[in-house]
């Protein structure tokens, strides 16, 4: 594996373009692996944040379809 010094090395002689296209994998990649740490839930994690009408299963007026 590429020594942390080596990668730098080679990240800063890329011209500027590409040195962005570097960081913006390297934060697509940070955002993958904090959606897997994310994804896990809880019980009770959305309580009081759903509300459900008494008439949540009554019929829909006609004007609703159009």
């Amino acid at each position: 594996m590429m020594q942390t010094q080596q990668l730098l090395h080679e990240i800063e002689v890329l011209p500027s373009e590409l040195q962005k296209q570097v960081s913006d994998f390297v934060a697509l990649l940070r955002k993958q692996q904090q959606k897997k740490v994310i994804t896990k839930r809880t019980v009770g994690e959305y309580s009081n944040k759903i509300i459900v009408h008494e008439n949540f299963d009554a019929p829909l007026d006609d004007d609703f379809w159009c």
